[in-house]
């Protein structure tokens, strides 16, 4: 008698991943945000505190993770360069293994080329570039900054024309002209956008998210990753957004010497709502599957690309190597993810590309980078890096080498290996704002951790 194997049913995966969300923003670790959907995933399941990015900045950042690499074993420097389709990738990896693989909003793979087309397939009929990266349906759209920069030089977006088709796009265009400019207007202006609650971006982007998911077959598992444009700046909330933050206080900005206590307030309360808004449509998708009896078989991740300074250290935006900058959230649920007590590992987006492969039982790509989250000891070190700063993190210590932090930060340009180049030790249990640089009181630390460094971060591309 020829004994039956069964067969186990792959998972279906709904990853959710925002753009420019810091790590410490949450309802779970910040005392000043409503984040119930994301806290009850966390409660069932896995969350990361120490989960980094390998590169602070939106192209790098996803191509690793795409390409399973660290940011120096892949092509991607920064945002002038794109995925090539031709180098295999996590989307291929799991359309391989048979799941439907559906993306829509900022997926930020193709954001050198700047040609979505109005349907964010990046080309027609079979040849689309959105299929040769692995994707079976879905729609890649700009984000907050490209939208507007696409439509100035005549490039066709599907925001653009959803906008367009609503009678809505020269109100988006005139209100961005507004948030753009000189002296940080981008963050400076916390004016409620004139947009209707239905077409602000991050609600569109959810909207055909669940559109995916629900056409998507009960024939074969699915994967979902939905990419809101927000926290990102500018500071844009709708009237209801911004009504809902009214009478509450956020924690005042680390290190800061900038613009009064109200208007570091005002910005960080719009950063909350686009982060309590992106939660509240979290819970309508868990709700959906619910819906759908599919709720059980379904893994569920929320991470981001990168952090936001948020004014910390005088900073804004991402591309350095502080915490608020290169630190994210990371949280899991569901199928293969036993509850456990929150993991302090470092850990990075190329643990999630390689986890969710493990969940999924998709072969990764040669030579993929990335260990399994839900398996074994997770102590190695974790480098991150852009343009010329490397940074690598080993239990408490972290050691930044080559980083000006009086210069404007670059993603262009090459990482300097001398031993002489600009020095920074931080023991981020004692000094978690990275106050202290106690690199002159550790020169044996500093050597160790230079070491270390520079033979993770060798170039092979």
């Amino acid at each position: 008698m020829v004994k039956r194997v069964k067969q186990v049913k792959k998972p279906n995966v709904l990853f959710f991943f925002p753009d420019q969300h810091r790590g410490d923003w949450l309802g779970l670790r910040n005392a000043h945000l409503e984040t119930p959907n994301i806290d009850a995933l966390a409660a069932r399941g896995q969350v990361f505190r120490n989960a980094l990015t390998p590169s602070p900045l939106c192209s790098p950042a996803r191509a690793c993770m795409a390409l399973l690499q660290p940011y120096d074993r892949q092509p991607v420097r920064h945002n002038a360069h794109d995925v090539d389709p031709a180098q295999p990738n996590l989307y291929q990896a799991l359309r391989n293994a048979g799941y439907q693989v559906l993306g829509c909003g900022k997926l930020d793979l193709l954001k050198g080329s700047m040609d979505w087309g109005e349907d964010g397939r990046h080309g027609t009929g079979a040849g689309t570039l959105l299929h040769r990266l692995g994707f079976t349906g879905g729609i890649d759209s700009a984000g907050k900054h490209d939208c507007i920069s696409a439509h100035d030089d005549g490039r066709a977006e599907p925001f653009q024309a959803f906008l367009r088709r609503h009678d809505l796009l020269e109100t988006h265009l005139a209100d961005y002209r507004r948030r753009r400019g000189t002296e940080r207007v981008n963050y400076l202006n916390t004016e409620p956008t004139p947009l209707p609650d239905f077409a602000y971006g991050d609600n569109w982007i959810a909207g055909n998210g669940r559109a995916l998911l629900e056409a998507a077959s009960d024939a074969a598992p699915w994967f979902l990753q939905v990419n809101f444009n927000g926290p990102h700046e500018p500071m844009d909330v709708t009237a209801a957004m911004h009504s809902r933050m009214a009478g509450r206080t956020m924690a005042s900005p680390v290190a800061s010497s900038e613009y009064s206590a109200e208007k570091h307030q005002a910005i960080r309360a719009n950063y909350a709502a686009m982060i309590e808004n992106i939660d509240s449509h979290v819970g309508r998708f868990l709700d959906l599957l619910e819906q759908r009896g599919a709720l059980q078989d379904t893994v569920v991740i929320y991470a981001s690309d990168h952090g936001e300074m948020l004014g910390d250290h005088d900073r804004w935006g991402k591309a350095v190597p502080h915490q608020p900058s290169v630190h994210i959230p990371l949280v899991m649920a569901g199928p293969g993810i036993a509850p456990r007590p929150p993991s302090d590992a470092w850990v990075d987006l190329t643990d999630v590309a390689a986890t969710i492969l493990h969940l999924a039982n998709a072969q990764p790509p040669h030579g993929a980078s990335g260990r399994v989250l839900v398996n074994g000891s997770l102590t190695a070190p974790k480098v991150v890096g852009l343009g010329t700063w490397r940074a690598i993190y080993d239990g408490a210590w972290k050691y930044v080498h080559n980083f000006d932090p009086q210069a404007t930060p670059s993603a262009a340009g090459s990482f300097d290996r001398p031993s002489d180049a600009p020095a920074a030790l931080y023991d981020l249990a004692d000094d978690p704002y990275e106050l202290n640089n106690i690199a002159a009181a550790h020169p044996a630390i500093v050597t160790r951790m230079r070491d270390a460094l520079l033979a993770l971060a060798t170039d092979q591309m």
